[in-house]
Formats: structure tokens, C-alpha cells, sequence
């Protein structure tokens, strides 16, 4: 899984934050043909009544073997879902995807959203950000960064909520690809990662 032998680098974005998330790490990876930023339906202006799970489908289906995948968090987990996993020859690499969200823990952060949009947003950003010596600052830059850019409407941000409350991937096993890597980590900086590979088995 040499970055060097690959073609282009599809970067997903997860819950609530939208393409630009990947921007700064787009323009860091050397020697690649190309790269995508995706924009999930309800996450850019020109958003269609389109479910994202389409897009993800559509996506993987498409892909080929020199390209590579980034997904985070909701998205991660939609892949794991996706009924065109298997079918995918492409390098995926999936970030802290909702293997068992609680369902309690979505049930509040759903209800907080409906009563007070911002200042929901905001505890769930510090919650992202916290755990090390730069949460402060951060928070801040991250915070800007949601509201300089498309800001999705509740309703599409509450779908999406209501959804993860079915996700159970704490049982899930993969026996057909090798170029899986799951990374689960206690921040969103993704430090001191556990990195857990699906590799076929015999």
C-alpha cells in the first residue's frame, strides 16, 4: 500500500464537518495522478434529495485498484455497510467509523441539536478537539472553520443521527480483501492509533 503506485486519493468526509475538512491534506501528498474531496448530498449548496449512501455505493463501485479511499467517522461506517464493499478493489482506509455508537449518547446529541442548534455544534466540536495540549486553539480554528463554509441544514444533520442509532458494526468480519485498515483513535488528531487490518483468510 505504497502511496507512490497510486493513481488518485478519494477523500469522504464524515458527520457534520464537509469536504473542506480534507483540504489541508489534500495538498500534502505527493506523487499522486489526482485527488477527490467528496461532497456528500446536504453537505454543498448544490445538494440533491440523493441519499449519501448512493454516493458512497457509487463510489466504491467505481473505484479502481491504484486508486485509495479516506472516510471518517459516519461515513467510515457507511462504507462497512455498503453492499458494495466487496466488490471494491481499491485501498480503503477507514478513520474511527461508528463500529456501536450508544444509542443514549445520540439520542441527546439529537434532541440538543433540535433546542439549540449552535451551541450544540460547538460542545460537539470541543468534543472532537479535547484530550491534548492544542484543544483550545483547535477548537477555535475548527469552529471557524465550520461556519466560513457550507453549514448543513438540522434537519439533514438529524437524519443522519437518526440512522447511526441502527449502526452495529461490533461484530463485523471481512474474509474477501487485504487492502482494508481501520484506525481508531481517542481525538480526531488521530494520535496513538490502534490500526486494526482485515486481511483475507484462508
Amino acid at each position: 500500500m505504497l502511496i507512490q503506485n497510486l493513481n488518485k486519493i478519494i477523500f469522504i468526509h464524515g458527520w457534520l464537518f464537509g469536504s473542506y475538512i480534507w483540504k489541508n491534506i489534500q495538498g500534502r501528498i505527493p506523487n499522486i495522478s489526482s485527488s477527490e474531496l467528496v461532497s456528500l448530498p446536504g453537505y454543498h449548496k448544490s445538494s440533491t434529495n440523493e441519499h449519501g449512501r448512493k454516493v458512497i455505493d457509487s463510489i466504491l463501485g467505481s473505484s479502481k485498484k491504484d486508486d485509495m479511499i479516506i472516510a471518517y467517522s459516519y461515513t467510515a461506517a457507511r462504507i462497512l455497510l455498503s453492499s458494495e464493499l466487496n466488490k471494491c478493489d481499491a485501498t480503503i482506509i477507514l478513520i474511527n467509523p461508528f463500529l456501536k455508537p450508544k444509542t443514549s449518547t445520540i439520542t441527546i446529541l439529537r434532541d440538543n441539536l433540535v433546542e439549540d442548534f449552535d451551541n450544540t455544534v460547538k460542545k460537539f466540536i470541543f468534543e472532537c478537539v479535547k484530550g491534548n495540549n492544542l484543544a483550545k486553539k483547535n477548537f477555535i480554528k475548527l469552529k471557524n472553520l465550520f461556519y466560513s463554509n457550507y453549514i448543513p441544514k438540522k434537519d439533514s444533520l438529524i437524519a443522519e443521527l437518526d440512522e447511526m442509532t441502527n449502526f452495529d458494526l461490533s461484530k463485523f468480519k471481512v474474509n474477501f480483501r487485504e487492502n482494508l485498515v481501520i484506525l481508531l483513535s481517542d481525538s480526531d488528531e488521530v494520535c496513538d492509533t490502534r490500526i486494526i487490518e482485515y486481511t483475507q483468510t484462508s
